[in-house]
């Protein structure tokens, strides 16, 4: 490869405002900034997203959508930030564009792009896809909204010269319900950086259970009240650590469901944390629970692995593909049968140590190195 091959990392989705960042912009920095110097790179995001992204990809150019963008609905914001982008990729050339995900403000921009200049590489990311509206949690209207969306802009990432994905499941969907042709998509997954995890210094196991993810409705957030209560019932001591940023209309939501099951002194809602902090709460548990309803990949529960720690979670398919028996599950919608193994876990030492010691033969095969490598060469044979 060329070494002054230029490439575009579009980030233009991001959204943080103390929320926390996805797994997929986790991964592109982690992968950026170990094969960064293999090209020339221009990142477009926003404000939020440089302050974080800067911290590891150090020698890239930064290209920042403006602040008033940042008012209205998510809709507006992302509408404004996709016409930004593509007036401003219209002034550079490009061996390579890549999209960090499947949101419009990443994919729109790439496809007008790749139009333009059909000699340029487009490399798409797409790390899930949306449940059915009917059943996913929180608002349907916002659900139909975005299963909307999502299509429209997967009908574009047809025109993508190479598409990753993280899971078979997600390859399988785009395969039979977009038509994407199978052999543009590659599975590549997410990584871990295990000895970052291994030099968090922490006290002795404080807390019975944790809990870390952005607080929204699909990451199971409203299913915690109704399952501690019932763990409590039998550990009446238990006491719950809840890390993630989210809206405060769904903190005090959240806070009032567990007052009003008389749990105010057994759970606790941090709020967003940096990773430091956060992921020493997590080395001073006995127990990761994540009711999460859908997940591309899980990347946090590979991170509570590296910390050492058994997790409980509801039985999505991804997980037996992903972490190969390492979960401890629930059938889905069961809180009676979530809390149940979260008491039989925290009720036995012997059962911590076995699935402790199957997650870390799990997440051993999740180092990034190969996964860096397997990355660059994905853009290179594009």
């Amino acid at each position: 490869m060329n070494k002054n091959a230029k490439i575009a990392l579009l980030v233009n989705s991001f959204w943080n405002a103390g929320a926390g960042i996805s797994g997929g912009d986790q991964r592109l920095m982690q992968i950026f900034k170990r094969i960064g110097k293999n090209f020339q790179i221009d990142i477009y995001t926003s404000a939020d997203g440089k302050k974080i992204i800067a911290e590891e990809i150090k020698s890239a150019t930064f290209y920042i959508s403006p602040k008033e963008f940042e008012k209205g609905n998510i809709f507006l914001r992302y509408r404004r930030r996709s016409n930004w982008l593509i007036k401003k990729l219209k002034n550079h050339h490009y061996d390579y564009i890549y999209s960090s995900s499947d949101f419009f403000p990443d994919v729109l921009p790439a496809y007008q792009y790749k139009s333009d200049n059909p000699k340029t590489k487009w490399i798409a990311c797409v790390f899930h896809i949306y449940p059915n509206w009917r059943v996913r949690p929180g608002s349907k209207i916002r659900n139909i909204v975005g299963s909307k969306i999502q299509d429209f802009s997967l009908a574009r990432i047809k025109k993508a010269d190479k598409i990753i994905n993280v899971n078979y499941q997600v390859r399988d969907n785009l395969i039979s319900k977009y038509q994407i042709p199978k052999d543009k998509i590659v599975i590549n997954s997410c990584g871990i950086d295990l000895e970052y995890f291994r030099k968090i210094k922490a006290a002795k196991k404080r807390y019975q259970a944790c809990f870390l993810a952005r607080l929204m409705p699909s990451k199971g957030i409203f299913d915690l009240p109704e399952i501690w209560a019932k763990v409590v019932k039998k550990i009446p001591t238990a006491k719950l650590k809840i890390i993630g940023g989210g809206s405060d209309e769904v903190k005090l939501k959240l806070k009032n469901q567990f007052t009003k099951l008389g749990l105010s002194k057994n759970a606790e809602i941090l709020g967003f944390l940096p990773n430091d902090k956060a992921y020493k709460i997590l080395k001073e548990s006995n127990l990761f629970v994540f009711p999460s309803h859908e997940e591309g990949f899980g990347i946090v529960i590979a991170e509570a692995f590296a910390c050492g720690l058994p997790v409980v979670a509801w039985n999505l398919p991804v997980y037996r593909e992903v972490f190969a028996g390492a979960v401890v599950e629930a059938k889905i919608a069961n809180p009676n049968q979530f809390a149940k193994e979260t008491i039989k876990i925290l009720e036995s030492k012997s059962l911590q140590a076995k699935f402790v010691a199957k997650s870390e033969n799990v997440i051993e095969q999740y180092r990034w190195q190969a996964i860096v490598e397997k990355e660059l060469r994905i853009i290179e044979k594009s």
